[in-house]
């Protein structure tokens, strides 16, 4: 074997030996949470936690990258304090996406199984002349006020849930969990289950700041799950005032390829953090250097269409 090779062979072991070792504690089915998602299209896996899970979790990723393979529905509900002691770099990137990956897939799965509901929903009205049932009207008013719409009409609310109940591409919700939680190895992330650094003023709620100026109250939200900080991460995008432009990006990029852009969408989060513009570009940079696109084909097993299509298109 050549000398790369053998380093190569020598990582791949490596990492398949820590998420090995890490299989008492992470390899889980999905947990319940309370973000109102629909129930997920994904086959998630029951059993308990096994070696044979965590070796679900060590796949392939060039495979992914490529689109000869689907990401195994393996969800890991805690960061493995573990995560801050692999000296490889490339190793912990891997581990890092392996685990994350799965997460966001799962996320995206759940919004674009309502979205499809509502697509259909439109399609009915569009030949039905705009009648809806009661059950199809009270459905709309909790999607309502679940993403903050105040309108009241029946095709008004379905146009504007449609920009609002949508997916949040790979490359982007993995960039922005590589910022927030520094590759995993954060406080935040290892203690709360935080990837995103989202804010709360709720005491007790979160885990305080170190840093946290004098007089300042926020916390930073801590959750049961990671998969639930992935969630209540993408319900943030969808519904928050901040990130109207993003979701106004996004609606056109639908109406001109069916289609969204991680890269592109990036320039609609210059409220996430204080830095504005210096934040798109270090998103932008993060997606470039570790080709975090080409996990925007990837698909999660049991689903079979492609996570940024529209379901009806």
């Amino acid at each position: 074997m050549k000398p790369v090779r053998r380093l190569k062979a020598a990582a791949a072991v490596a990492c398949a030996g820590f998420l090995l070792s890490m299989a008492g504690q992470v390899a889980q089915a999905a947990p319940r949470d309370n973000t109102h998602n629909s129930r997920s299209p994904s086959a998630a896996l029951t059993a308990s936690a096994s070696g044979w899970e965590a070796r679900k979790l060590a796949y392939d990723l060039a495979a992914v990258r490529k689109g000869e393979a689907a990401v195994p529905a393996v969800f890991v509900s805690r960061l493995p304090k573990e995560l801050r002691e692999i000296e490889d770099v490339r190793t912990m990137k891997r581990t890092f996406i392996r685990i994350v990956l799965p997460l966001i897939l799962e996320s995206n799965a759940r919004l674009l199984a309502k979205r499809g509901q509502l697509l259909a929903l439109q399609a009915q009205m569009d030949s039905h002349g705009g009648l809806v049932s009661a059950s199809q009207r009270e459905w709309l008013a909790e999607l309502c006020a679940d993403y903050r719409v105040e309108t009241v009409e029946p095709e008004a609310q379905v146009a504007a849930l449609l920009r609002r109940i949508d997916v949040v591409p790979p490359s982007l919700a993995l960039a922005q969990a590589v910022t927030e939680s520094g590759w995993g190895r954060s406080r935040f992330a290892l203690r709360g289950n935080a990837l995103y650094g989202q804010r709360t003023w709720s005491e007790g709620a979160g885990i305080v700041p170190h840093e946290r100026a004098e007089g300042e109250s926020y916390e930073v939200q801590a959750f049961r799950s990671l998969l639930q900080s992935v969630q209540v991460y993408m319900r943030n995008i969808n519904r928050h005032p901040a990130y109207a432009d993003l979701r106004a990006q996004r609606a056109e990029q639908r109406r001109e390829s069916g289609a969204v852009d991680g890269w592109d969408l990036a320039a609609g989060l210059t409220r996430y953090a204080e830095t504005g513009e210096e934040y798109v570009m270090l998103l932008r940079g993060i997606i470039e250097a570790n080709r975090l696109q080409d996990f925007d084909d990837a698909w999660i097993e049991g689903v079979s269409t492609a996570r940024l299509e529209d379901p009806l298109s």
